[in-house]
Parts: structure tokens; C-alpha cells; sequence
């Protein structure tokens, strides 16, 4: 049971995270897949990094750990921002937040022979039964069912993976390097690995106001504010119990999608995801 702080944390999660998607539809028909990917990280080291140093007052550890931070940064923001930024070129945020309820099953599957948390027919079968959640929105959802629909999915499920296997990674690292520290120094490894896309950058005639606010808050709130809680509740309660917030995200994301995009929701997209969360209610279930 989550004490009233912990429960907060989660919720606050949940919320940023289920917004992500719809600012990623915003700002990829302009800046395109490698700038949001490294947007997102310079927008969120502009709020990480004040904060560590103003309120929290610690060190990033950049050198003494950089191996940690490292690590981090390729499972938790390098790979999975180009991955989910990708797919948000052709799939609708609807289905980016299904997508993204693959991330806790991911998870589950991998903390059992890395954390030594043994995994049951429950758990195997309940990831299976997401992937088949998954595949049914692709197929009966309103966007066409073509290759480019089918990389950007198979693309999407590797970014929920991704983070799936960094939530286990950041439990094993924050064990000798402080949650936020970890959580900022990632960032930058992230804002330099991808620094070159910086080269393409489309001009500033092209963009849009939603298109920059877009990116903007894609950073500052998704990452930036939502890493607060993230690494904190990692370090507090487990990989696998903070990423239960996969439960809210296809549920909250679908109806900003509707809400805010226009976006159409079809029987086979709700069949869809009340499969995924049937999944990951077997995978969560000890």
C-alpha cells in the first residue's frame, strides 16, 4: 500500500506522463524526430539543473559517475525519446499512450532474472496478452493499417521496452548515486549524445506557436518536473510498482487525445486497451 506522498507522487506521474504524447503530436510535424528527442532533454536540463542546484543544492556527479549516468541516459532517454518521437510522426497520441502501457509489463518481465524477482505464468502471460492488446489498436484503430503504420508501432513497443529495462537499471544505480543527481546527469549525457540533430534544425519561419510550446513543455513537464517524482518513487518503491502508472497513461491519453487533437476512439482501440490493462493487472499481481 502507497502512503499518501507516495500516492501523490504517482498521480502527479501519471498525469505528466499522459500529456507527453499529445505535445510530441505538436511539435514532430515541424522540428521532426531527432530535434524533439533532444529538445526534450534541453528544455528539461533548463529545469533540472537550477533545481539541483538552487533547492536541492547537490552535485550532479558528472565525473565521479559518469558510467551510472551514462547508462541511464542510453535505456531511459537517448533511445526511448528517439524511438516514441519517431512513432509520433505516423501514430495518433491515442495510441502512443497504449504503447506506453507496454512499459511496466516490460518491466515486470525484466526485473524477474535481474532483480531476482521470479517471474509466474501469471506474469508471462499477461505480458502476451498486452502484446495482443497492442496489436488489436493497431489493426482496428482509424489510422490505416500500412508499413509505415507497422515500423511505428514495432518502433513504439522498443521505446516501452526501453524504459521498462531503465526502470530496473535506474533501481540498480540509485542504490550508490542520489535519485535526482541521476536523473540530471542522464539528461545531459542525453542532451550531448543527440546534440548533433541540433545541425538540421528546420528555420524558424516554419514554426509554430503550439509547435514550440509543444516541445517546450514536452521537456520542462515530461521530463523535467515528471523525473521528480519518477526517480524518487524507483528509489522508494521498485521499478515495477512506480511503473504501474502504465495502468493510467492509455486510459488519460486517449481522452486528451480525443479532448485536445480531435482524435477518433473505436471499439477496437478501447478493446484494445482494456486488454493491456488486464495485463498488467496479471503482471503486477503477486
Amino acid at each position: 500500500m502507497l502512503t499518501p506522498w507516495q500516492g501523490g507522487r504517482w498521480l502527479l506521474l501519471a498525469s505528466l506522463w499522459s500529456l507527453q504524447y499529445i505535445f510530441m503530436r505538436m511539435a514532430v510535424p515541424v522540428f521532426g524526430t531527432a530535434i524533439v528527442a533532444d529538445g526534450r532533454a534541453l528544455f528539461s536540463a533548463l529545469f533540472l539543473v537550477p533545481w539541483m542546484i538552487f533547492v536541492l543544492r547537490e552535485p550532479v556527479g558528472l565525473r565521479r559517475h559518469w558510467r551510472d549516468h551514462l547508462a541511464v541516459s542510453l535505456v531511459n532517454n537517448v533511445l526511448p525519446f528517439c524511438c516514441f518521437a519517431y512513432a509520433a510522426t505516423v501514430l495518433p497520441a491515442s495510441y502512443l499512450s497504449v504503447l506506453n502501457g507496454m512499459v511496466p509489463l516490460w518491466s515486470g518481465i525484466i526485473s524477474g532474472p535481474v532483480l531476482k524477482d521470479p517471474l509466474g505464468p501469471r506474469q508471462i502471460g499477461g505480458f502476451v496478452l498486452g502484446v495482443v492488446g497492442v496489436a488489436l489498436i493497431v489493426r482496428l484503430g482509424p489510422v490505416p493499417l500500412d508499413a509505415s503504420t507497422l515500423a511505428a508501432a514495432a518502433v513504439g513497443m522498443l521505446g516501452a521496452a526501453l524504459w521498462g529495462w531503465a526502470g530496473v537499471v535506474i533501481r540498480q544505480r540509485s542504490g550508490r548515486v542520489p535519485a535526482m543527481s541521476l536523473a540530471t546527469g542522464s539528461i545531459l549525457f542525453c542532451l550531448v549524445i543527440l546534440s548533433p540533430a541540433w545541425v538540421s534544425t528546420p528555420s524558424p519561419s516554419s514554426w509554430t506557436a503550439a509547435s514550440l510550446t509543444g516541445l517546450i513543455a514536452l521537456g520542462v513537464l515530461c521530463s523535467g518536473v515528471a523525473y521528480l517524482p519518477f526517480f524518487t518513487l524507483v528509489r522508494d518503491i521498485g521499478p515495477t510498482r512506480t511503473l504501474t502508472v502504465g495502468l493510467a497513461v492509455p486510459v488519460l491519453g486517449m481522452f486528451w487525445g480525443w479532448l485536445l487533437l480531435g482524435e477518433s476512439i473505436t471499439l477496437g482501440m478501447i478493446a484494445g486497451a482494456a486488454l493491456v490493462l488486464v495485463a498488467l493487472l496479471l503482471v503486477m499481481k503477486r
